[in-house]
Order: structure tokens, then sequence, then C-alpha cells
């Protein structure tokens, strides 16, 4: 499989968010995830959606993260959660399936993509990470 380019619609989204540093993500995360996992049932979430990993922008080395599930508004959002519109854009697209420690070579593999391909990423780093049946569906944002 290779990259590929993918417009994707708007969507709504609420979940548990955390800004930390680079450095801090690999022990917050999953701490997060636990989190979420706890609460999630809280979310008027979208019937069959699947968990999203947002990485909602970066400045410097400063991460704005959140976990959360698709919803049709942000009407009901439970206390301690955030919600957030996410308008509809293009996307590189890639299919992760190895372990979850090597998503980000997928990542890289996409961001090799767009550099032979000349297609400006988005300078807020924005990527959704969605979680089907074990395998990652990753977007990259494009401009």
């Amino acid at each position: 499989m290779h990259p590929k380019i993918v417009d994707r619609h708007e969507l709504y989204v609420i979940g548990l968010g955390l800004t930390c540093e680079e450095n801090e993500l690999h022990t917050l995360m999953p701490e997060l995830w636990r989190e979420f996992s706890r609460r999630s049932h809280e979310i008027p979430a979208e019937p069959g959606s699947y968990p999203l990993d947002l990485s909602l922008g970066q400045r410097g080395t400063k991460h704005i993260q959140c976990i959360g599930l698709p919803v049709t508004s942000l009407d009901q959002i439970p206390k301690g959660m955030k919600g957030h519109h996410i308008p509809p854009a293009r996307y590189i697209f890639w299919k992760h399936e190895g372990p979850d420690i090597e998503i980000w070579k997928s990542f890289e593999k996409m961001q090799r993509f767009a550099q032979k391909q000349g297609i400006t990423l988005d300078p807020l780093n924005f990527k959704i990470d969605e979680t089907r049946d074990n395998t990652h569906h990753l977007y990259q944002r494009i401009l």
C-alpha cells in the first residue's frame, strides 16, 4: 500500500485533551487513553464510530492532543471534556497495521510521500489516528 490523498468531511469530536512537551507524550498519552476508556461511555457518540486520537497542533516542542469520539453536534459536552469542530479538509492517508509503537514510522512514510509529491503539510501538524479493529487509519492534513 502507498499513501494516498483523501478528502474528509466536517467532523465534530468530543473527548479528553492534554497539552504537553514532546518528550512527555510517551508517558501522558497512555494515561489519557486509560481515562478515555473509563469515561468514553459519557460521550453521545455516533453509532458505529471509532476512537480518534487527534494531534490538534504543535508549537515548537508543545503538542496539543485529544482522544475522543465523533458526535453529531457539540451540544452535550460532558464535564471535564472538550468539543472540537474539524472542518472538511484534504489529508494524506495511510493504513498502519504494525505495532502501535511503530506508528511514527508510518507518519514518516506519509511525510516522505508529501515531500516527493511537492505537497505542503499543515504547519500545525494536524493529524488523526482512527483506531479500527487493531489497525490505525492515519490522516495528516495538507494545505
